[in-house]
């Protein structure tokens, strides 16, 4: 695995010699290596820089910005970047090229104006949406089939953000206003880092929970979206709750009672026209804070009472948000201690195990050795005690008459055919001692 890289020597060869050059020394394209320039937030030389250089006329270097709580700071040759950030430059470029095209305005954002004293009127200026926002409403709108009405996009690199179609701009522009706050108090809002171990809290959709059966099937983003509050991450989803609501069969799909007129109600009914109960969007947001790290269970829900109310609720979640900060920070330090200590124990209890296995092994060693040994004795025991036999036997032949010597001799020749090649210093040649195992 090649060396990481970091944004301070990114940005020293940046400035150094040419985007084709430095991409080279690490072996990819320069068009590679720009997207890694933007997707770690390093300012890079303007076409034409070098040339203005020779002659005296460049630009003056830009100062590196300060990385944010969450942003990459190193760059691995291979790894792959260039995904959330680029992203969001497409979506400012293709909205600067359908500047002409009809826009709608935000909902809640508060707008700044300028007074235009050569037209005698004010002018509105909108503020541009949080990065993390820009550009994404086509893509919640690329979405899957819908079951409960709550959008499940297809691109799971997205805001943390749940939504029905009808209310996914209000959903996004209360995002904005929560992400906004947050900033304006110094806290940074984006998406978690790749290679943390941040996990998503679950999502229950109803604003009144009730015992299921099934376990309903939800869109997750590929990370969470967090806020930064100085040394602590908190994870933020921002959804549109769901209602129990009565629903009626009718040529294939269900319709909710309540949008249905008096006549519709008396038309729809029979055998053909059941009814039933089924989720539904109810318009109303909801914010869950919670703590990403698995060490540390907090959760937090702030409910819309009525529609149209989360921007006025939107200063007191982001004080509760700073004032919980410290507790999840002292939570997470003593979750952090109590791991480091489970870790200790558990690296004392291999390093036990496997002490206790080498013991094993070392006695079993000496009890395989010991057993061969005995083995190797009983066979030269058996070996000698069958050529005494043999040396006993041709020591009586000679005592008897040719003719019975004869047959004996031939008796013996096949008895020791049959024993075969007598080596008593086999076994022991063999045997290994304990240390040799």
């Amino acid at each position: 695995m090649p060396k990481p890289v970091t944004r301070e020597d990114l940005y020293a060869l940046a400035w150094q010699e040419p985007m084709l050059r430095v991409a080279e020394r690490f072996g990819v394209s320069s068009s590679y290596l720009a997207r890694v320039f933007t997707e770690l937030k390093i300012p890079r030389p303007a076409p034409g820089y070098w040339a203005q250089l020779e002659f005296g006329k460049s630009p003056p270097k830009p100062d590196l910005p300060p990385a944010l709580p969450g942003d990459l700071t190193e760059w691995s040759p291979g790894s792959a970047v260039g995904t959330a950030v680029r992203t969001v430059a497409r979506a400012k470029c293709s909205a600067n090229t359908n500047e002409g095209d009809k826009t709608s305005v935000e909902a809640g954002h508060a707008s700044r104006t300028s007074y235009n004293k050569t037209q005698g009127r004010r002018k509105a200026v909108t503020p541009s949406r949080h990065e993390l926002l820009t550009g994404v409403d086509g893509m919640f709108l690329k979405t899957r089939k819908l079951d409960n009405g709550i959008l499940r996009p297809y691109k799971r690199l997205l805001v943390d953000v749940m939504t029905s179609e009808a209310g996914l701009e209000v959903a996004l522009n209360a995002a904005q206003i929560l992400f906004q706050s947050l900033g304006q108090r110094g806290f940074h809002v984006g998406f978690s880092p790749v290679g943390q171990q941040l996990q998503r809290a679950e999502v229950e959709l109803l604003d009144k929970p009730i015992k299921r059966n099934f376990q309903r099937t939800t869109w997750s983003p590929e990370r969470p979206t967090v806020v930064y509050l100085g040394a602590v991450t908190i994870g933020l989803t921002l959804f549109e709750m769901t209602e129990e609501v009565e629903v009626v069969y009718v040529q294939g799909d269900y319709l909710p009672v309540r949008d249905l007129s008096e006549s519709q109600l008396r038309r729809y009914t029979g055998s053909h026209h059941w009814r039933s109960k089924e989720e539904r969007p109810c318009g109303r947001l909801c914010l869950q804070a919670y703590c990403p790290s698995w060490r540390v269970k907090w959760t937090k829900r702030w409910q819309e009472v009525k529609p149209g109310s989360f921007q006025q609720m939107v200063p007191s979640i982001v004080s509760e948000l700073e004032a919980i900060a410290p507790e999840l920070a002292r939570q997470l330090q003593e979750a952090k201690l109590r791991a480091e200590e489970e870790s200790r124990r558990w690296d004392e209890e291999q390093q036990r195990r496997k002490f206790e296995a080498e013991r094993l092994r070392r006695e079993k060693a000496k009890q395989d050795s010991r057993l061969e040994l005995l083995a190797a004795i009983v066979s030269w025991n058996e070996a000698r005690a069958v050529l005494d036999y043999f040396e006993s036997v041709e020591l009586e032949v000679r005592c008897l008459p040719e003719e019975q010597a004869a047959l004996v001799r031939d008796r013996v020749l096949l008895a020791k055919d049959l024993i075969g090649r007598l080596d008593p210093l086999a076994l022991l040649k063999s045997w290994k001692a304990p240390t040799e195992r």
